[in-house]
């Protein structure tokens, strides 16, 4: 139930296509509407219309849905195609970004993750957005608080699309098994002490742990920092290593080695699927698939508390590259529409993703559907605790991977959090410095 060991090398090198971005900084943002684009496949009945390329990091059903929804809009006009061309997750779409810059072809729209995006707006290579808006279509077309988060100085650079937050799934025959409540737990402590209550219980005729933790992904542990009072940053200035996130990463320490019921495991939604696991903390994203794999009832809860809540945003949002031609960026901004207008319905309720658009949120579908599986509201409903990223975590390349190689340490092998929390901090100094001057000149200043 131990997942893979990762090294220092193999983590900083999965954020070197991020870096690559920041490293066009100052040469590429200067030349507007000049760049190519990239090449791809016309289909003959397409051919006279005016061709935008997205390029999307959804994979499997996700990618099916998608095409369908871009399938629809192609069907629905006669003057633009919009091809869609798939990567197989941000990493390498971000990776084939950058390169795309620097040979100056670049796709029209982009499906850039919670954090990548605002390294390419640093880079100054995003298009600013407010001047498309008009009385037909304006900002109020889009979920309000998610719209906030792609807005800087007042200026939209990115939509939301596949927004998200985690939730904490919990595993009914479980719990019910062992005498705890149809419920999440309200605090750490909470959720701890019920641990605690659930040791040597079987399931199915195996014993279960608690929770499975991931050391793939920092977006949970961000959240925990805050329900800690802690955090990876307060503006640019670092907590890392402040007293309360290293309580935050010494709870988990304590219920993984000390209690040992909590673990980390190679796929925590396999895990749980299977019963091996009681509970664990995933993205809203992850309901759907979750509820047509298992075979016994789960609830969805807010995650818990302690000082405080602790719920991050996380997912994906739409840019439009600034580099692309003014009648290619036109044609991009009629997908927009009809993606916002017609399509974010088919995407939230096939793929499980938050409603993000006004169309979306008063779709029909989408209240019967959350009437029938109320977990689907419940994601819904913690958004109002949520809070996007710290500003270090969107805008340091290196500060996801040092936060994972600090989880890694203190998941499988016992370490100390406070001293691989103050090594991660130390590490990511050169970082912040590097970002420091245009983040100051394009964000706060």
């Amino acid at each position: 139930m131990t997942g893979t060991s990762l090294s220092r090398r193999r983590l900083l090198t999965g954020a070197t296509a991020a870096a690559a971005s920041l490293a066009l900084t100052g040469c590429v943002g200067r030349s507007e509407g000049v760049y190519a684009q990239v090449s791809g496949e016309v289909p003959p009945q397409f051919a006279r219309r005016e061709r935008v390329v997205l390029w999307s990091a959804f994979t499997s059903a996700n990618a099916k849905i998608l095409q369908s929804v871009i399938d629809g809009f192609n069907g629905s006009q006669q003057d633009i195609f919009c091809e869609i061309q798939v990567f197989p997750g941000y990493s390498p779409l971000d990776s084939k970004l950058a390169a795309s810059f620097a040979v100056s072809q670049v796709p029209d729209i982009v499906t850039l993750s919670d954090v990548n995006w605002n390294r390419y707006f640093l880079a100054e290579t995003l298009e600013p957005l407010n001047g498309y808006f008009d009385a037909g279509f304006g900002p109020d077309a889009f979920h309000p608080r998610f719209l906030a988060e792609g807005t800087i100085r007042d200026q939209v650079y990115w939509l939301p699309w596949a927004r998200s937050t985690p939730l904490f799934y919990y595993n009914k025959e479980i719990f019910a098994g062992a005498g705890l409540p149809d419920r999440g737990p309200k605090t750490f402590t909470e959720l701890r002490e019920w641990g605690r209550q659930l040791k040597g219980f079987r399931y199915r005729g195996s014993p279960v742990k608690m929770r499975g933790y991931s050391s793939t992904d920092d977006w949970y542990f961000q959240g925990s920092t805050w329900a800690f009072n802690g955090g990876y940053s307060d503006g640019m200035a670092p907590r890392l290593d402040s007293e309360q996130t290293v309580a935050a990463l010494e709870f988990d320490r304590a219920f993984i080695h000390d209690d040992q019921m909590a673990y980390l495991a190679a796929d925590m939604n396999a895990d749980f699927v299977a019963g091996v696991t009681a509970t664990i903390c995933n993205s809203t994203g992850a309901l759907t698939s979750l509820l047509k794999a298992a075979k016994f009832e789960f609830g969805a809860a807010f995650l818990p508390e302690q000082n405080g809540p602790g719920v991050p945003t996380g997912g994906s949002g739409l840019a439009i590259m600034r580099n692309a031609t003014k009648a290619r960026k036109q044609a991009t901004w009629e997908v927009v529409k009809y993606l916002a207008e017609t399509g974010a319905p088919e995407w939230s309720l096939n793929t499980g993703y938050l409603p993000v658009t006004t169309s979306s949120l008063n779709s029909s579908k989408i209240k019967e559907r959350n009437a029938k599986t109320p977990a689907y509201q419940v994601a819904q409903d913690q958004l109002s605790r949520a809070r996007q990223p710290d500003a270090m975590r969107r805008y340091v390349n290196e500060a996801i991977a040092e936060v994972l190689i600090a989880l890694q340490k203190v998941y499988a092998s016992d370490a100390d959090p406070g001293e691989v929390l103050h090594e991660a901090a130390q590490n990511l100094n050169p970082g912040i410095q590097r970002v420091l001057p245009k983040y100051r000149r394009l964000v706060t200043s």
